[in-house]
């Protein structure tokens, strides 16, 4: 009798749930870090590097469609931002969604790059949203620096 409630429980607790994770995230923890190399280079290498880490690209688009900035001199000529597809991590009860936006911008001389993060973890009623996510960003930041070594 135990045992049977025990598996109810399990799978009444496991049952589907939906997860919504916005496309465009905001600016809640972001990861800067500049590399000395051209945009083209830096863009190329961020693409390749989020391949090689299995993030699957889903969409290419301009900022400026998605953020207002102040008019300004220094806004970059070159501006992109990635959206990645949602990962899924099964959990034991559960599972973990992410996302990442990644921004490359034109800076003079050198290329800028900004993750920004998110996962999201349903737990019964509520779902666990985190914006920080340092060894996932770590890897990405490496691997595009390995790809722009001479």
């Amino acid at each position: 009798m135990k045992k049977m409630g025990l598996i109810l429980l399990v799978v009444f607790l496991s049952g589907c749930v939906t997860v919504k994770i916005p496309k465009y995230l905001q600016e809640n923890f972001p990861y800067k870090k500049k590399f000395y190399a051209r945009y083209e280079e830096t863009l190329t290498a961020t693409q390749q590097a989020l391949k090689d880490l299995g993030w699957t690209v889903s969409e290419v688009a301009n900022p400026t469609a998605f953020e207002r900035q102040a008019e300004t001199k220094d806004t970059p000529a070159q501006e992109v931002l990635i959206f990645t597809e949602v990962r899924q991590t099964p959990l034991i009860l559960s599972s973990r969604y992410m996302s990442l936006n990644v921004y490359v911008r034109a800076a003079g001389d050198s290329t800028d790059v900004e993750i920004r993060y998110i996962s999201v973890m349903p737990i019964l009623f509520k779902s666990v949203k985190n914006y920080k996510n340092d060894p996932v960003v770590d890897k990405v930041f490496d691997r595009i620096s390995e790809l722009l070594k001479p």
